[in-house]
């Protein structure tokens, strides 16, 4: 039961979308092409004007150029690196340590728990700016008071709850570290995958009903965690044309009950578990889901729960999987925007 609930609060702490509003700082794509153009695009960018606030309103003073970023959050340390920044980042949260994004990092980088981090080693570290997000602070406290009270520039990025929140999100990041072009192009790749989507499931008169999973219900647990109102993966359903069975509630993240569920009857199910091996074969085993259709008739899914859960570009890569999932024949030529 214990290993239950600390997977399922990991779970909700990847997708938390709670924005906090904390005093701000008190001091001032992968590498590509000819490496002195970059560097002159770098050198431009780097003493164009700086975001004067973060995305969370506070002011803060970025340094004109960023050679030392700590990256709080991995949906932050995969922007970075897409970005070409992977290099720059001198420290990172434990769950980007623990992921396949540490095969991009500079090996035995310092790691820190985002709930509660080590303030004095990351000052230690003389960073330029440390990028954190709305998860750092589920539990409503400022973790990071001491780094801001000693000067570093703490830049916080509340978790979006819109895919134009993560696209302002990617421009904040850009602006911040001085990749601005960088970002007007994964964002204009953002855009052109969301139109060839958006034209055909306008053309969807019926559509399906889908209830997505975060996690495996067990025994023990048997209810589940899913996305309602207000939020970037509902927008998602909307935008390749299916109805998010959750979508009609009032809350982000409505768990919902075995009679939930079975009075809900989705068509689709789709599962973002990336603990459980085998995510689908033991949720078509659910014997009390043996009636809903999706059940029936072996509509049950799964994506990338870290792609879907991480604001940044590669939702579209999700936005991708499950078009293709719950209409493979109408998306059956579309592409993966991002690879």
């Amino acid at each position: 039961m214990k290993q239950v609930k600390t997977r399922v609060l990991s779970l909700m702490l990847i997708v938390s979308m709670s924005a906090f509003l904390f005093a701000g700082c008190g001091t001032e794509s992968k590498k590509a092409g000819n490496e002195n153009d970059k560097k002159k695009v770098e050198s431009v960018e780097s003493k164009s004007s700086k975001p004067t606030k973060d995305r969370a309103g506070n002011d803060i003073t970025i340094p004109d150029d960023v050679e030392r970023i700590v990256s709080m959050a991995p949906s932050v340390t995969q922007t970075l690196i897409d970005f070409g920044y992977a290099d720059k980042i001198i420290a990172c949260d434990t769950y980007s340590g623990f992921s396949a994004l540490s095969e991009s990092l500079n090996p035995d980088i310092p790691q820190f728990d985002m709930m509660s981090p080590d303030n004095e080693a990351i000052i230690a570290l003389n960073p330029d700016i440390v990028l954190t997000t709305g998860m750092s602070y589920a539990n409503d406290e400022d973790v990071y008071s001491a780094l801001k009270s000693s000067g570093v520039c703490v830049a916080d990025i509340p978790s979006p709850d819109s895919i134009d929140g993560i696209k302002e999100d990617l421009q904040f990041i850009a602006d911040a570290i001085g990749a601005s072009a960088v970002a007007k192009s994964v964002i204009e790749k953002m855009d052109d995958f969301s139109d060839s989507v958006e034209k055909i499931s306008k053309e969807i008169s019926e559509k399906k009903t889908v209830l997505y999973i975060m996690s495996v219900p067990t025994p023990d647990y048997p209810d589940v965690y899913t996305c309602g109102k207000g939020t970037y993966m509902d927008e998602i359903f909307t935008m390749i044309g299916a109805e998010n069975v959750a979508g009609d509630i009032d809350y982000q993240w409505p768990s919902l009950s075995e009679e939930d569920i079975i009075s809900k009857n989705p068509d689709v199910i789709i599962v973002g578990d990336t603990y459980t091996e085998n995510p689908v074969d033991a949720i078509m085993a659910i014997d009390a889901w043996k009636d809903v259709s999706a059940i029936k008739n072996s509509e049950v899914y799964a994506i990338d729960g870290d792609s879907f859960n991480q604001p940044n570009q590669y939702v579209m890569n999700s936005a991708y999987d499950i078009a293709k999932a719950v209409y493979p024949d109408l998306y059956k030529d579309i592409e993966k925007p991002f690879e």
